[in-house]
């Protein structure tokens, strides 16, 4: 017996897309967004949102799988009754050949019998037989008519069935190309090269709500003409409006004729920039995720009459899980966008490297620093303003003079470590690479910091100085704190250089031996003697004053 090869159910395949979709994004959640172990992912116990929306897709996959199941039975079932109808057809045919018309000189073929029985073919030899048999071949003309309409009209039937099994296919591959993008930049862009197969547009855009609802932004436009006059950006509110009637009944909405529609509108802005584009034709469809409206996709045509209510059946095929993917991408947008904002603010607490071996998942953060240069900075007379005036002018005077440290610092490449009330602490000389010049670029940050606070005054008029000490030496640094992280540096050389800023003079860069013995051929210094430092003992100290070469400049000046 012939074996008939198994076509796979199509509805067990769309099952095994959705597993293998849940999957991906499980491993997505898991070793991209770092959001838990597989595990926890995979179940979805970090985000039931995120189930919901997985179970969406997925019952998406399997009804898309169940309708192909379906179209392609059916297309199954009228091509075995086609067949069993052309069979017929022969069988008249043959009919009508051996049953000629009379006159034509044949008689009954030998097989007579075996076809029509015994009584058939005595029937033949009696009189009347002609006219019998020519009643049957009229009667079976007339039925092989009927079932020629009919297999006509199957045939038609199964093209139209091929016809739409093609759409579903096409709108399949459209899910699937929009749902490979992340961000809403490239949803978009995909969704404007792939709705192209099945709705007619020269321009699509996409405008999401805003404010709970209140206000409508547009966030993205592509079309196929250069100048675009309604761009990003372009916003209004939706009370009022006709897109609120589109919020409201959660309807499409056509308009074949927009320069008529806005004459009779004139008050949309909307509208007129539209029009003063040359767009003729437009089809609003509103985008609802999770029975919340999100925003609004606006297919535009340069032509008249372009779109019909097929238009609109064929939108709503696919708007639930185009909707999904607009909200997910848009999320992920303000989550990168937060995570940016999360990544300044930790580099504004601790280097760089530090903030990397964290986010990698480094437990404890320690390292040795055998040669590191270090500047204290400290606001003469700031404890007294600070108790004489509102906390806000305290502040705004902090980030006054603060903000230009932090741009001397990207600009010399020193590291800030932290401030501590008007204390600022600057390192430099942390990695191998800057070891030949790290006290150099600190010496010149130093110089221009102090230069920085020239012309900046209290609020009484006297004028903010600064006091600034720097030494050199070996010195460890450290991440400590569990809820609160926090970086720092310990060491003979962070507790020397705060000696020399509490010790130094208003206005001065007060610096140790060490630093004057390293610099001296790049830099000019005052000797300032012998002082008595706090828990050092005697030491002989100096003034940093300028650099060799800016002080020559300077004079030429």
């Amino acid at each position: 017996m012939e074996m008939k090869a198994r076509t796979p159910n199509l509805v067990w395949l769309g099952a095994a897309l959705a597993i293998v979709y849940w999957f991906a994004e499980s491993l997505i959640h898991t070793f991209i967004f770092n959001e838990g172990s597989l595990a926890v992912t995979l179940l979805g116990e970090d985000d039931p949102n995120e189930v919901w929306m997985r179970l969406i897709i997925a019952i998406f996959f399997i009804a898309f799988g169940w309708v192909a199941e379906r179209s392609r039975q059916a297309e199954r079932q009228v091509k075995a009754d086609s067949e069993r109808l052309m069979r017929v057809l022969h069988f008249v045919d043959d009919v009508k050949l051996k049953f000629p018309p009379p006159g034509q000189g044949r008689g009954f073929p030998m097989d007579v019998d075996r076809m029509f029985g015994a009584g058939a073919a005595a029937s033949a030899t009696a009189p009347g037989a002609a006219s019998a048999a020519d009643g049957a071949i009229q009667e079976l003309a007339i039925s092989a008519d009927d079932f020629g309409k009919l297999a006509r009209n199957l045939q038609d039937l199964s093209r139209v069935l091929d016809e739409r099994f093609e759409e579903l296919h096409a709108l399949l591959q459209v899910t699937h190309q929009i749902n490979m993008g992340l961000l809403l930049e490239e949803v978009l862009e995909k969704a404007y090269l792939t709705l192209q197969s099945v709705l007619p547009y020269n321009r699509l855009s996409v405008a999401l709500l805003e404010n709970n609802g209140l206000v409508v932004r547009a966030r993205w436009a592509k079309a196929d003409y250069p100048d675009l006059i309604l761009r990003a950006g372009h916003a209004g509110t939706i009370q009022g409006s006709s897109l609120q009637e589109i919020i409201t009944s959660g309807e499409p909405r056509i308009i074949n004729d927009l320069a008529g529609y806005f004459k009779l509108h004139p008050q949309s802005d909307s509208t007129h920039l539209m029009v003063a584009e040359g767009i003729c034709s437009s089809l609003t469809c509103p985008l609802i995720s999770m029975g919340k409206p999100i925003g609004f996709m606006f297919f535009s045509s340069l032509a008249a009459n372009s779109y019909k209510n097929v238009h609109i059946d064929v939108f709503k095929l696919i708007v639930g899980h185009l909707s999904v993917m607009v909200e997910k991408s848009n999320l992920y947008e303000q989550i990168l966008k937060e995570k940016e904002k999360s990544e300044r603010l930790l580099l504004n607490v601790m280097p760089a490297r530090i903030a990397s071996r964290l986010r990698s998942g480094a437990n404890s953060v320690a390292e040795n620093l055998p040669e590191i240069s270090i500047l204290f900075i400290d606001i003469v007379a700031f404890t007294r303003f600070a108790s004489r005036y509102p906390p806000e002018r305290v502040v705004h005077l902090l980030e006054n003079v603060f903000a230009p440290f932090d741009r001397l610092c990207v600009l010399h490449g020193v590291e800030k470590i932290k401030t501590s009330g008007d204390q600022y602490m600057v390192m430099s000389g942390h990695t191998d690479a800057e070891h030949g010049n790290a006290l150099s670029k600190l010496a010149e940050f130093a110089l221009e910091a102090l230069g920085s606070v020239r012309g900046m005054r209290y609020p009484d008029g006297s004028s903010v100085e600064i006091r600034l000490g720097m030494h050199a030496g070996p010195a460890v640094a450290g991440v400590i704190g569990q809820a609160k992280f926090a970086y720092d540096v310990w060491g003979d050389a962070v507790n020397v250089a705060s000696r020399m800023e509490s010790s130094g003079l208003a206005g001065r860069i007060h610096v140790t031996e060490e630093i004057h013995t390293r610099l001296q051929g790049e830099f000019l210094f005052e000797r300032r003697g012998s002082i008595d430092v706090k828990g050092m003992g005697p030491m002989n100290t100096y003034f940093l004053t300028a650099k060799i070469g800016d002080q020559a400049k300077a004079r030429a000046a």
